[in-house]
């Protein structure tokens, strides 16, 4: 029986391939209301993440508790920041008082923001493997 050769090394290679995609799970804690939705946005660049375009996963969720799990299946291995919201009134963009300060609440990986958002290198978080963070609303 002939074995053919190109197949073979097609096959192999395909089985010799590491597994690249891992998951990344946000714990979202300290939701004040029951109400709206929750929109998450995971970036993986920093010119994205500061434009708030071309993210690579999002999610919109309705708020039914005060804690949130959330999977992001599939992420090839790298570095990623987490912006999200609570669009209570569900228009879909955070709203802005007049002192510029959000009304409503808001988080990013590494918890960072109290004082403006944090940069891509202050909110990245590497996921190399199932990885699980939590995210305090503020």
């Amino acid at each position: 029986m002939r074995i053919n050769t190109g197949v073979f090394a097609v096959v192999a290679a395909i089985i010799a391939l590491p597994t690249f995609a891992h998951e990344l799970t946000l714990n979202v804690i300290n939701i004040k209301s029951v109400k709206g939705n929750l929109l998450v946005a995971v970036y993986d660049k920093e010119e994205h993440y500061t434009a708030n375009s071309n993210w690579v996963a999002a999610k919109q969720v309705k708020v039914s508790g005060t804690t949130i799990l959330l999977d992001f299946a599939d992420l090839p291995a790298g570095n990623y920041a987490i912006k999200l919201f609570q669009d209570e009134n569900e228009n879909n963009q955070i709203d802005i008082g007049v002192n510029g300060i959000p009304t409503e609440l808001y988080g990013f990986s590494n918890n960072g923001g109290s004082y403006g958002p944090p940069s891509f290198d202050e909110a990245k978080v590497v996921v190399d493997k199932a990885t699980e963070i939590e995210i305090h609303l503020r």
